[in-house]
């Protein structure tokens, strides 16, 4: 028998487009995919040639007093966006397929099977409504709890310890057909599926919550480049989404929400370090 593979889920297997075969013929050959690696690697380094290119002779002449900034915060908001909007769109990805298969073998009062693709779709959609008001009051805690990085540091432990929490919804089981190590839940019965709601619903509080909190603090670097500051910050939590699809793809989801949780608390010990609280944010000019 094949050794239990523990980190690839079958069901995502099948669904890379690399695996994807039509008439037996995969739709990604071997060649043309690695020459779309190849093609996006050049584009990379193009980009960085470039970027040196410009920056280099600024860097070398001096920048003015006026247009410094205390860059520290800057990576450290960087590494908070990645930890929680990529992480958010990393775990909408995956939640509906975690239920599911989780999930499958809880039965109602009838006997009947619980979970189905509808269900689990509507469980996991409950990770992304709370952004309606969790975002926006983790910007409004971050204007009024008076310590706008203390609040930052508060949401990035939650955020850790709530993809801990989600961790231990499932336990490692038994041997599917293909080799794979299931996910069963960690404990029986319907009250632990409601529980388990409760606990990703208390996550993406935490998860939604930093990100307005990281927004709130942005303006106050510095004002006059507020979009410029956004902009990169935005583009680190598309990365951060993309890097924890890469990294669920070759591991199974209690691996995957240990990972990102580890990836909070990272980004909390950064911000730790490296975050500054910015000088008069409650000043009435700001």
């Amino acid at each position: 028998m094949e050794p239990a593979r523990r980190g690839r889920t079958p069901q995502f297997d099948r669904l890379r487009i690399s695996n994807v075969q039509i008439d037996g013929v995969p739709i990604l050959s071997g060649p043309t995919l690695y020459g779309i690696y190849a093609i996006l690697a050049l584009i990379y380094v193009a980009h960085a040639v470039k970027t040196i290119q410009v920056n280099v002779p600024k860097l070398k002449a001096g920048v003015p007093e006026e247009d410094r900034y205390h860059w520290g915060s800057v990576a450290a908001l960087n590494s908070t966006y990645f930890a929680n909007f990529g992480a958010e769109l990393a775990v909408v990805s995956m939640l509906p397929m975690f239920f599911e298969t989780t999930f499958k073998g809880v039965r109602g009062a009838d006997g009947s099977f619980l979970m189905t693709a509808t269900l689990a779709g509507l469980i996991a959609a409950s990770f992304a409504f709370v952004n309606l008001f969790a975002r926006p009051l983790g910007g409004l805690l971050s204007d009024t709890m008076k310590n706008r990085k203390r609040t930052m540091l508060i949401y990035m432990a939650g955020i850790a310890v709530g993809f801990l929490g989600m961790a231990n919804i499932g336990a490692y089981g038994g041997l599917a057909a293909d080799g794979t190590r299931e996910i069963v839940p960690m404990f029986e019965g319907l009250w632990w599926l409601i529980a388990a709601i409760g606990i990703t619903i208390a996550c993406s509080m935490f998860v939604q919550g930093a990100e307005g909190a990281t927004f709130a603090i942005i303006p106050m670097i510095k004002k006059e480049m507020t979009g410029q500051i956004a902009g990169m910050a935005g583009a680190y939590g598309n990365v951060g989404a993309v890097c924890y699809l890469v990294l669920y793809s070759i591991v199974d989801a209690k691996t995957f929400f240990y990972t990102i949780a580890a990836g909070a608390f990272l980004s909390l010990l950064y911000c730790w370090f490296a975050l500054k609280e910015p000088t008069d944010a409650f000043s009435t000019d700001m």
